[in-house]
């Protein structure tokens, strides 16, 4: 089954929607950039066309790759004190010479809807997040969604729901990680009582560990790492890695080889980026029902 993450966060973008109409405040994403990543400016686009699609402004600020660590994360904190702003992102990758977490450390916990600052990721990482980081939710709602299609956004979370995933005891593969997929991902599939391997693309006998999979998460920036001769038959694959590759995007995955193989597959573009989007937005309403200002 190849995954249509498009028509799927269309479906869940229309139920946000109704969502912000009942919310009396004025709502803004602002959205902080360094430099001009690709990936990174067509993510924006998409944040800025689906905030617009569901009624909630955006605002970027902009900051070339020159800025310092220090003066960025005060900014940051800058812009989390404007009460307007009621989610702040820091779009990554950050450039190498930023020391990342201590900038996302700068974002308030309140208007962090990515789940990056230490603080949410400590409340995460113990359990009791009432939210997910978008990746992963994305995924978690694709299983659910692929065991039971009826499902729909309002149960998504709902304790029937968790338990119609059927991944406990199956052989899951991280490949990679970062902070927006690999590492969130491992301990929620460690939780779900999964053997979980995490790898990256460096990994000795890495192609053995993909023939034994039976889920692979990968987020490597490796295109034709994962191939159709390497997976095993009936293998879930997500592929949430984004690289751009002579003015096309695409994943770690030769999805040619390995569709047809393959028993769910996420595809680059069009598949994990459209759902985490919206799922971005769907932590930013939560968010801001309990803001208190």
């Amino acid at each position: 089954m190849i995954i249509d993450g498009k028509k799927l966060a269309q479906e869940i973008i229309k139920e946000l929607k109704k969502e912000r109409e009942k919310i009396p405040k004025k709502i803004r994403l602002a959205v902080v950039l360094v430099g001009n990543n690709p990936a990174s400016l067509s993510y924006i686009k998409q944040k800025e066309r689906v905030a617009k699609e569901i009624g909630i402004d955006t605002r970027i600020y902009e900051y070339t790759d020159s800025i310092k660590t220090k003066e960025l994360r005060k900014k940051v904190g800058e812009i989390c004190r404007i009460t307007y702003n009621r989610g702040v992102i820091v779009q990554l990758p950050l450039p190498s010479s930023i020391n990342t977490q201590v900038v996302l450390n700068a974002i308030l916990p309140e208007k962090d809807p990515d789940i990056l600052c230490e603080r949410n990721l400590g409340i995460f990482y113990t359990g009791r997040l009432k939210i997910l980081p978008p990746v992963l939710a994305s995924i978690k709602f694709l299983l659910e969604k692929y065991k039971n299609p009826s499902l729909s956004l309002g149960n998504l979370f709902s304790r029937s729901a968790q338990n119609k995933i059927d991944i406990e005891s199956k052989n899951v593969l991280i490949i990679g990680r970062g902070r927006l997929v690999g590492k969130p991902a491992s301990l929620w599939f460690i939780n779900q009582r999964a053997t979980v391997t995490i790898a990256n693309s460096k990994t000795k006998g890495l192609e053995e560990l993909i023939s034994k999979a039976d889920i692979i998460v990968s987020s490597a920036g490796k295109p034709g790492l994962i191939t159709g001769d390497l997976i095993k038959e009936g293998a879930v694959i997500f592929d949430a890695s984004v690289v751009s590759e002579n003015g096309k995007f695409t994943g770690d995955c030769d999805f040619d080889s390995v569709k047809d193989k393959a028993k769910l597959i996420t595809p680059v573009p069009g598949g994990i980026g459209p759902l985490t989007v919206a799922f971005l937005f769907k932590n930013l309403l939560e968010l801001v029902k309990e803001q208190k200002e």
